[in-house]
């Protein structure tokens, strides 16, 4: 019976070990799916940002050659 208890033991030593070596990884995982949502998010708005900014150009230039034309 004692060495039953003691293989007992070693397997939920063992189990534990490895559910928390498995929520580390999985820790590990989420964080680095954060940062690229992270870096895609701000290059998106960097992108957006950068757009609105050719969109008030080509109106300008679009509002001077209607003043040419005029």
């Amino acid at each position: 019976m004692p060495k039953f208890l003691c293989d007992v033991r070693v397997l939920l030593v063992v189990a534990a070990i490895a559910f928390i070596y498995l929520q580390l990884r999985l820790f590990a995982t989420q964080s680095e799916y954060a940062e690229r949502i992270a870096a895609a998010v701000e290059a998106e708005n960097l992108c957006t940002s950068q757009m609105r900014s050719l969109i008030d150009q080509i109106s300008m230039q679009q509002g001077r050659i209607v003043a040419l034309e005029g």
